[in-house]
């Protein structure tokens, strides 16, 4: 069977957990090729970046040692901060690529009903600039919300170190729904305070379903990354290991070897992005479920009644010509949040029932 002839899997629906699980590596199956390609074409030069700096800090890490006993060391340690802070910065790079480019094409998916496998980087593009600045939003949203939380402990932790159990059970409890805010801003046409609000409210009522999926997801994402990480681990421990004046240390001072560890860390953090591509997608089917289970009456029955309040927006439409058409049916359709309206525009396109912004009407990003 073609992939075109597959039954689409929809992003709005109920599902279990193993019906998530299934959907995910599902999607991923069909359409891994596309994934990957693209995902190259983002990922593989920051991922040339960040193997500089993960050396740096994976080397301070493993001489720490010499940090602490040697005299005359603020020079390592200088250079392990610099390097652990360009590695966090680039990991935060990263991450919003991965949100962006994976709800790019998770839209591109459903408007094409399923078929993405021919798909240009330049046809994406229009939806790409629009998910990775909502993503980029969304990411220093939750970074700043870090930020207060760490902020709030350190005034904390001076009042009482005991009392540090407080916003540490706190963040555990906060950050599994924050994990929504990527689909949540992403998908919908909200202001990034508006999909906060949505996102704690639907993150909490199905926060057990979030931690499970993300937990079992991250598990397989960590063990894959683990293995792809042996070889450019074990190039590293070599190198710490071997003495100025071992017989060795020709060959892991060499240029090859240094050549060899930074590929290896490429491969290493590109792998990593690949893997956390897989768990973005299964946040999002965990998105589509709350959204299906919890909104209103939820969306799957507002479109089981398509036909009746398509038929009333034709009936009802604000314009009295003999079309019972309205060019401002689609901005009545709730281009915010989940309304009722429905109709068409003076182009004969047919709005959105369910106030859920259509995908191929949000390609035009500067206007949301």
């Amino acid at each position: 069977m073609n992939l075109s002839q597959k039954p689409i899997i929809p992003l709005y629906k109920e599902r279990t957990f193993t019906q998530k699980f299934n959907d995910t590596f599902d999607y991923f199956g069909r359409n891994w090729k596309v994934y990957l390609r693209m995902l190259t074409y983002i990922l593989l030069p920051l991922s040339m970046f960040q193997a500089l700096s993960l050396n740096t800090y994976m080397q301070g890490m493993m001489d720490i040692d010499k940090i602490n006993n040697m005299s005359g060391s603020d020079g390592l340690l200088m250079q392990f901060i610099a390097g652990s802070a360009a590695t966090m910065v680039f990991s935060i790079i990263g991450m919003t690529l991965v949100f962006g480019m994976t709800y790019a094409l998770m839209m591109a998916y459903e408007e094409n009903k399923g078929d993405i496998s021919g798909m240009t980087f330049k046809e994406l593009l229009p939806k790409l600039k629009r998910t990775m600045l909502r993503a980029a939003t969304a990411m220093v949203t939750i970074d700043l919300i870090a930020a207060l939380i760490l902020l709030v402990s350190i005034g904390i932790a001076m009042v009482s170190p005991f009392l540090l159990v407080l916003p540490l059970f706190g963040s555990f409890a906060l950050f599994i729904p924050l994990s929504l805010l990527f689909p949540v801003y992403i998908f919908e046409r909200i202001s990034i305070t508006e999909a906060l609000k949505k996102t704690i409210v639907w993150g909490f009522k199905t926060w057990g379903g979030i931690f499970a999926i993300c937990a079992v997801i991250s598990l397989i994402v960590s063990m894959v990354g683990n293995m792809a990480s042996i070889p450019y681990s074990i190039l590293l421990v070599m190198k710490s290991m071997v003495g100025i004046t071992s017989d060795l240390s020709p060959i892991v001072n060499s240029p090859v070897y240094t050549i060899a560890t930074y590929i290896m860390g490429v491969l290493t953090t590109f792998v990593s992005y690949l893997g956390y591509s897989i768990l973005a997608v299964a946040i999002a089917y965990q998105y589509g479920h709350a959204a299906d289970k919890l909104d209103d009456e939820g969306i799957t029955s507002q479109i089981n009644d398509f036909d009746n309040l398509a038929n009333d927006g034709r009936n009802n439409s604000g314009n009295n010509d003999d079309t019972g058409k309205n060019d401002n049916t689609r901005n009545n359709a709730g281009n915010y949040g989940y309304g009722n309206g429905s109709g068409y525009d003076s182009n004969n396109n047919q709005g959105n029932t369910n106030g859920k912004p259509r995908f191929d009407e949000i390609d035009d990003f500067e206007k949301l």
